[in-house]
């Protein structure tokens, strides 16, 4: 009978084991993520790709904090100007961006500043480490279209999210839940990494511009108010060159420590 017993006793004590066993939740549903319209994205970009700004912008760091007023023009990827005035509306700095390199123009200084590249320049007269080509994408609020192509989408909690790396250079533009507007964008490379917000996120339909842009990296904080920005068909090429000026002294900030 003991043999019997025990056998009984074990066949009880799995079955109650069993029956507290809850039953398995059910699969949690996700939404799927909302796929985002390239068709817009490409036909803004396009539209973006040359313009003019007006903007003010104010900079603070743990050495300044300052505003200034400027003009912002760009055509495609490789012309820029960038222009700051003083409260009177002299010209207070100039920087070009043009198939020769980066130049910056400082009247007080009677200077004309060269370097390899613009964020050496912009580091110099706003005093931070800002990424051109992040900020003039950033003010049209637009994915220019070399780094659209091969763009690779990501959800993170239910945000749409596209991302492209171009060398040693990464870019994250983020999007509303709903796919119909750019929210921010964070890039970042081996000198600089910064996070854009828009206030209020930006719709993607063509015409669409941005009020104020955020911009923060851990060592400072921007605040862009766009006045006004516009596309714009053609410029003049002498915009985008600095005057003939044999009597200024020229600097390469490359070359000094």
């Amino acid at each position: 009978m003991k043999p019997r017993l025990s056998a009984c006793a074990i066949l009880s004590l799995l079955f109650l084991m069993t029956a507290c066993v809850p039953p398995p939740a059910p699969p949690v549903e996700r939404p799927a993520p909302v796929p985002l319209d390239f068709a817009a994205l490409k036909q803004r970009s396009d539209h973006w790709r040359d313009y003019r700004a007006k903007i003010r912008l104010r900079v603070e760091s743990k050495k300044a904090k300052f505003g200034v007023r400027a003009v912002v023009l760009v055509k495609g990827r490789n012309f820029a100007r960038f222009e700051t005035f003083t409260p009177i509306g002299q010209t207070a700095t100039l920087f070009v961006l043009n198939n020769t390199g980066p130049s910056l123009f400082i009247p007080s200084e009677k200077v004309i500043f060269k370097a390899s590249n613009p964020e050496t320049l912009i580091g110099y007269f706003l005093g931070v480490s800002l990424q051109f080509d992040a900020f003039r994408s950033a003010l049209s609020a637009s994915i220019p279209a070399d780094l659209l192509e091969g763009v690779e989408m990501r959800a993170e909690g239910g945000v749409p999210h596209a991302f492209r790396s171009a060398g040693t250079r990464s870019f994250d533009w983020r999007f509303l839940a709903n796919g119909t507007g750019l929210t921010g964008m964070h890039v970042r490379d081996d000198q600089f990494e910064a996070d854009i917000v828009y206030e209020p996120p930006v719709s993607l339909t063509t015409p669409s511009v941005p009020d104020k842009i955020l911009i923060s990296s851990p060592e400072w904080k921007m605040e862009v108010n766009v006045e006004e920005i516009q596309p714009a068909l053609e410029f003049q090429p002498s915009v985008f060159y600095l005057p003939n000026m044999p009597q200024m002294k020229m600097v390469d900030l490359d070359k000094v420590k």
